[in-house]
């Protein structure tokens, strides 16, 4: 039986969403990131400037999506996009930047380089729009959600996207905020942290405990360091639901005692309990100090920067696709409504990496291309075009109706001078054209892995130790001025081969090179190729202690043991055009240690304020 929903009610319902959006987005962004339990006097509630919403800023975006491409919409549209569209380049929007811009398409665009950020907020706080465009269709909500969190996310933030686009589908004609959550805790991976977590809140909830024991049960199960991370953050969003009883405001603050990512999670759940209040029914005391103008941080801007407005434009688009592809939901009473542009159906190439689409010089990578839509029913010739310095096997394909997939294998040559960063292939169908990419390695020579046999003299501790461990001093020179060509000539014949680490996602494993257990020193050195003089970041995860010299010159030298991110030390370096030497030493002093190393560029918005450089080189050691 197909549902039923009044113009009306279906446009109070979204404008009473996009408000409770804003009013927690609003409310949380000052406390983003504190971990601790958060108190606030409700007259307290809001900041005296209501900052921009990055929140709801991609949902503005992906409206502009909707009206140009209809359901016909693809990942890809979303992420053209988003380039043209919005500057954001922090934590995983920055990978995804830094993916599309090597020529990785969803979802390898948030899966490449993305081990910290993959489960972030990012996408779940970002779910409105698909439910709203989508009353009563919950399954198409969440295939419109999964289009999007792909582009820089993989599952567990993906289903925790799903899961509130098909909640917000369901909103409105389900009133019930626990029968919501329960009817839609399938789209999260089953037997996953978030899955697991989002059903521990329900079940803490249901046991009649208090919010905040509830809070301390999920953190001792399985809660995450990372203030942003959806593992923590959706099942936190889960409890200020459940426990604010449908009352707005209460839902704000009980998402908020939480603490975390806090202008996140008031942000989803306030969106929710305004879509159920209606715009009509919000108190004035929590809608009058956002008012209705729609503040946004990005480039793109509507014609009109109201809620009202983008509440209109959303539902206009929402009951379009129940007339076209929403089987599910009439909208009734609806006033003639422009209608979207008509879809062209075009033949579309997608492209699908077997492992991961990064290459060192010698390696294959091997790719299968597909074809979707409709084909003339005469074969037809795809051709790939390779970048310098690569070929392709085979060079063309043939593809028809009943033939719709190639495999083709990209073949980076050993001798090749320099190994790029960006290395862009171009598929061409007739006049269609698809550009695709392989991210070049980064390539460090290894000089060696050292330790101390016995410990210093005089640390008795350490000596009753001695038959159980190596040992390492933190400051020695373990090369003993030997130069570097020397030292990786030296260790290349220790290996019997060439002592050359490939960096594959930012990473320098010792692994790699060497199988040595314990405590050890190691050394490595890197050409890396400039096209022009810049100033940069170079980002590192570091879990012990490390040094780091540039061009001669040391940057860093960091005698500590943590946890690793990507962002533990941030150091600016400046490059000069062409080719810059780096000196690398890592210390391990327990079983195991982590790091990585990524340049990014350096101007006035900070270290996670700019994008990723993707135009770097490596010096190929292998072709001297």
């Amino acid at each position: 039986m197909k549902l039923s929903l009044s113009y009306d009610r279906y446009l109070d319902a979204v404008w009473g969403g996009w408000i409770g959006k804003s009013i927690g987005g609003a409310i949380g962004a000052r406390f983003e990131g504190y971990k601790g339990w958060i108190e606030l006097d409700p007259h307290d509630l809001f900041p005296e400037t209501i900052p921009p919403n990055d929140d709801l800023d991609l949902q503005v975006l992906w409206l502009k999506v909707l009206e140009d491409k209809g359901a016909a919409l693809t990942s890809d549209d979303l992420a053209a996009a988003w380039l043209e569209g919005c500057w954001y380049p922090f934590n995983e929007y920055g990978v995804f930047r830094r993916n599309w811009r090597l020529g990785i398409h969803p979802p390898d665009s948030g899966r490449y380089g993305n081990a910290f950020w993959e489960t972030g907020e990012g996408c779940p706080i970002r779910s409105e729009v698909w439910g709203y465009v989508c009353p009563g269709a919950p399954d198409l909500a969440a295939a419109f959600a999964r289009k999007d969190g792909q582009l820089d996310h993989t599952e567990q933030s993906i289903g925790a996207e799903r899961m509130f686009a098909a909640m917000a589908a369901m909103a409105f004609f389900v009133s019930d905020v626990r029968r919501l959550i329960a009817m839609n805790l399938q789209y999260l991976p089953a037997n996953t942290p978030i899955e697991r977590l989002c059903r521990a809140a329900i079940e803490a909830y249901d046991e009649g405990l208090s919010l905040r024991a509830a809070r301390e049960r999920l953190l001792t199960y399985e809660g995450v360091p990372e203030a942003c991370d959806a593992q923590i953050n959706v099942p936190f969003t889960v409890l200020g639901l459940l426990y604010g009883g449908g009352d707005l405001q209460e839902t704000l603050l009980c998402a908020l005692r939480c603490g975390y990512d806090t202008d996140c999670t008031l942000a989803t759940a306030g969106a929710l309990i305004g879509q159920i209040l209606g715009a009509a029914r919000i108190p004035a005391s929590l809608k009058d100090p956002i008012g209705d103008q729609l503040v946004m941080g990005i480039a793109y801007h509507r014609e009109e920067m109201t809620l009202q407005a983008l509440a209109r434009d959303t539902v206009r688009v929402g009951a379009l696709l129940c007339n076209e592809v929403n089987g599910a939901c009439e909208i009734t009473d609806q006033p003639a409504l422009r209608p979207l542009p008509p879809q062209a159906r075009n033949p579309r190439l997608t492209v699908a990496y077997r492992g991961l689409p990064c290459a060192a010089p010698g390696e294959t990578v091997a790719v299968d291309v597909s074809v979707s839509g409709p084909l003339p029913a005469d074969p037809q010739t795809l051709i790939i075009a390779p970048p310098t310095g690569w070929t392709c096997l085979p060079e063309t394909a043939v593809v028809s109706a009943t033939q719709r997939t190639a495999t083709f294998y990209l073949h980076m040559a050993a001798d090749v001078a320099r190994v790029q960063q960006a290395n862009l292939f171009t598929l061409r169908l007739g006049e269609l054209q698809h550009t695709f990419g392989v991210v070049g390695a980064g390539l460090y020579r290894f000089l060696g892995v050292y330790f101390d046999p016995l410990p210093p003299e005089g640390d008795d501790l350490a000596r009753r130790r001695r038959m159980n461990h190596h040992f390492v001093s933190w400051g020695k020179d373990y090369t003993e001025g030997v130069e570097p060509d020397e030292l990786y000539a030296r260790w290349s014949r220790v290996l019997n081969k060439p002592a050359v680490l490939v960096s594959r996602e930012n990473e320098v494993d010792l692994r790699q090179v060497a199988g040595l257990q314990g405590a050890c020193v190691a050394y490595f050195d890197r050409m890396i190729v400039s096209p022009d003089e810049r100033d940069v970041y170079l980002l590192i995860g570091n879990t012990d202690a490390f040094r780091l010299r540039l061009n001669g010159e040391e940057l860093v030298a960091a005698d500590e043991r943590l946890a690793w991110s990507p962002f533990n030390t941030v150091v600016p370096a400046h490059l000069h055009a062409g080719a810059n030497y780096l000196w690398l030493e890592l210390t391990r002093r327990g079983d195991d240690m982590r790091f990585t190393l990524a340049v990014r560029e350096r101007g006035p918005r900070g270290y996670n304020g700019h994008d990723w450089c993707v135009d770097l080189a490596d010096v190929n050691p292998l072709a001297d």
